[in-house]
């Protein structure tokens, strides 16, 4: 313990250091790529060039089903759509799911291109002046009239700067934070030099943005109040759907009393509060079944937590599934619960589930917090759903108790979720402020 302390003091200063070389490092390939740009480019009116940090098939998460489906949109819209994976993916992820054959594949009419080198398992400064020159080609290839990278820092920068080496606009899609989502899991890290670091470069590619598309209306002031980041330059682009791609479930198919979750297992998502809530339930001789998607972390322990308080034959974990086969599962769910905790990433992002579940006409139980009541704000006064305080069990119990007291409300806040998700979490409501940026 005594030398774990005293090495930490003896490699502090060197971290530092490092954060400053990369980010003086970084101020400087800006201005440099700024300085001397590329002369005699011609781009193609309404093209861009997208660069996702990670894709379908060879991970299946959140961000690559919001990858697929914000390209699938642009495409809708007119845009003229290349997409190049971030420099390196999938062969620098050791957790890929598969690896692929070629250096392009076809998705649902989406071309992803993918480039071997460079790896980004070298220092972030090398990886962005390196990562450069395939995004660079990709642009010039295609001839397009802008770049958009999404989250994060490390996908962003080599594509800032490519867009400023060629002349062209940058467009960041930031969809979180990666550096709250990691103190949610390891409160040592907030405060730490890589911790700084990070916030410090998405605060840098933020500014630097021609356009600036934040996810939930939550991280805009974040980025208005700790970077000043001018809002006249950003826009709301928060998780949506395609309406034609999600049904409402069919009434018939739906099971009684039954709660369904699909997502990670990570600490943060609350599914341990949502467990001991149907604990108590139980103790007031009220059974609910939860049904649980997914993979992650914390499963042991949702699972050692489910056999402590007796609820085996009422809670079902049925780990990784397909999307397409998570998607009934959740359709068969009476309900969908996102018990998230009062952490600060959980204050500022919703998971794209909420949508889906809502365009699936699911009634949603999520946490008081401001970012979800500013995604269930509908034109009227109703609400497609509950809210409990987060983080709160017995609160989440007395919740549950009310939604499954009365049927009628239930359908009517099934046909209340589906329209909101139809009109107001549209994917062309949002994509279309990318086109009219795009230049002609």
């Amino acid at each position: 313990m005594i030398l774990g302390r005293l090495l930490q003091k003896l490699v502090t200063p060197f971290r530092a250091l490092y954060r400053v070389v990369t980010i003086e490092g970084l101020r400087w390939a800006y201005a440099r790529a700024k300085a001397n740009g590329v002369l005699g480019y011609v781009p193609e009116p309404k093209s861009l060039l997208y660069v996702p940090a990670s894709c379908l098939p060879y991970h299946i998460s959140g961000y690559t089903t919001r990858t697929h489906a914000v390209l699938s949109s642009l495409q809708k819209a007119g845009v003229r759509l290349h997409v190049l994976t971030r420099p390196g993916y999938p062969w620098d992820r050791a957790d890929r799911l598969q690896t692929p054959l070629e250096d392009s594949a076809e998705r649902d009419g989406i071309v992803y291109s993918h480039a071997h080198t460079p790896s980004h398992h070298r220092p972030l400064l090398m990886y962005a002046l390196q990562a450069v020159e395939p995004i660079m080609a990709a642009a010039k290839q295609h001839r397009v009239t802008a770049i958009q990278a999404a989250s994060n820092h490390v996908n962003a920068l080599p594509a800032l700067l490519a867009a400023r080496r060629l002349g062209i606009p940058f467009f960041y899609e930031m969809r979180g934070l990666w550096e709250l989502s990691r103190v949610s899991r390891m409160p040592d890290f907030e405060g730490s030099e890589a911790y700084k670091q990070g916030l410090a470069l998405e605060g840098f590619i933020a500014r630097s943005a021609d356009r600036l598309y934040v996810i939930s209306d939550e991280l805009g002031r974040y980025a208005v109040e700790n970077w000043g980041v001018d809002p006249d330059r950003m826009a709301l682009l928060p998780n949506c759907v395609d309406p034609e791609h999600f049904v409402s479930a069919d009434s018939r198919v739906v099971e009684p009393n039954t709660i369904g979750y699909a997502g990670s297992l990570l600490d943060y998502e609350g599914l341990d509060v949502l467990i001991r809530a149907l604990a108590q339930l139980k103790a007031e001789g009220i059974v609910l079944n939860l049904r649980i998607v997914g993979d992650g972390e914390v499963r042991g322990a949702l699972e050692a937590l489910t056999r402590t308080q007796r609820l085996t034959s009422q809670v079902h974990f049925f780990g990784r599934l397909a999307p397409e086969v998570a998607r009934e599962v959740i359709l068969r769910s009476t309900v969908v619960c996102l018990p998230r905790k009062p952490f600060e990433v959980c204050q500022i992002v919703t998971p794209i589930k909420l949508v889906e579940a809502l365009a699936m006409g699911k009634p949603v139980i999520v946490p008081d917090l401001p970012v979800f009541q500013d995604e269930l704000r509908t034109e009227s006064s109703e609400v497609p759903g509950w809210f409990f305080k987060a983080g709160d069990a017995a609160d989440l119990a007395g919740v549950l108790k009310t939604a499954f007291t009365d049927a009628a409300v239930l359908a009517e806040k099934s046909v209340l979720a589906r329209a909101h998700a139809v009109k107001m979490r549209n994917w062309q409501r949002y994509v279309r402020d990318i086109y009219d940026q795009l230049p002609s």
